[in-house]
């Protein structure tokens, strides 16, 4: 059978995370009894009547999808809603249970939401070394898009030079529209027919921040004619590690404000200790790249993006 993820499956999520993704979850230091507690808030019944009205009127954030076999979840997937895609994450099958079909049958069911919600395309990551899981996407039509999303990590022993810029101050949501047109200027035409960028990804979400127990901090390059380039750093209560965006840069941004920029961002982790700051940035985004490893960011896991149309 499968259903939407229960307040009861709480504690067995981190158990099905650890075995799905095990250096994934290593690096982000997610411990179970925070993620238990943010699963227990996130479906408690006044956050779950808000996602109520928001589906009556289509606009559904996400439908977490579990595999229940007597009683016992055994898979899930997370699914998500951008402009034009349904987006999948998350696909994990318990060990005892693999090579049952499962897999392929969330698939499914994420598809047949996704073509509820009026979306063109699927669209998921994939770790470029999985070829199991490579081989089953393409086999019910998915395609490569693109290098997805890099995931880079800095330990935060590592020294950090450099000073501040004047021209990087904080994110204010009216630059959400000029980071936008940045961003769409550097992605592929391929990847922005399938998952164009959004302002609502700059903006962020109060309401999710809290359900996670996260704290979000963002930064711009403005030298004087608005925003020019970003960066976003973010602090989690789920897991030890702190995160930073992919940084988004225009084309004549300099060098050292681009530096200062992610400095900034890395200074702001900082305050509490983590033991590593990681961050997931677009293969094809190669300055963004560039920036963080400058910082001393290293390459850790490299994803494809994968696409297939929702009919």
């Amino acid at each position: 059978m499968i259903r939407d993820l229960r307040r009861s499956d709480a504690a067995g999520l981190f158990d099905l995370m650890r075995l799905g993704f095990p250096d994934e979850e290593r690096l982000a230091g997610t411990t179970p009894e925070a993620l238990e507690r943010i699963v227990r808030r996130v479906l408690r019944w006044d956050t779950r009547l808000v996602l109520g009205f928001l589906r009556l009127f289509g606009q559904t954030i996400f439908r977490y999808l579990v595999v229940d076999v007597d009683g016992r979840m055994v898979a899930t997937t997370l699914l998500t809603f951008p402009e034009r895609a349904g987006f999948v994450s998350n696909v994990m099958v318990h060990p005892e249970f693999r090579r049952r079909g499962y897999a392929q049958a969330l698939l499914e069911r994420a598809r047949q939401l996704a073509a509820n919600q009026r979306r063109r395309y699927m669209a998921l990551e994939v770790n470029q070394t999985n070829a199991p899981a490579i081989a089953l996407y393409e086999r019910i039509g998915y395609r490569r898009l693109g290098p997805g999303a890099v995931t880079v990590n800095r330990e935060a022993s590592t020294p950090i030079s450099g000073g501040t810029s004047p021209a990087v101050r904080p994110f204010v949501p009216k630059d959400a529209r000029a980071l936008v047109e940045i961003a769409r200027s550097t992605v592929p035409p391929e990847v922005l027919e399938v998952l164009p960028p959004q302002e609502s990804s700059f903006r962020g979400s109060g309401f999710i921040d809290r359900a996670l127990e996260s704290h979000t901090q963002a930064w711009v390059v403005d030298r004087g004619h608005g925003a020019e380039a970003h960066v976003a750093a973010t602090l989690s209560g789920a897991a030890t590690s702190a995160h930073i965006s992919g940084p988004v840069i225009g084309t004549s941004v300099p060098e050292d404000a681009v530096a200062a920029l992610v400095r900034a961002a890395i200074e702001w982790t900082e305050r509490t200790h983590p033991p590593r700051i990681l961050g997931r940035v677009a293969g094809w985004n190669e300055r963004g790249r560039a920036a963080l490893s400058g910082a001393g960011f290293r390459d850790v896991v490299a994803n494809w993006t994968l696409f297939r149309p929702v009919a």
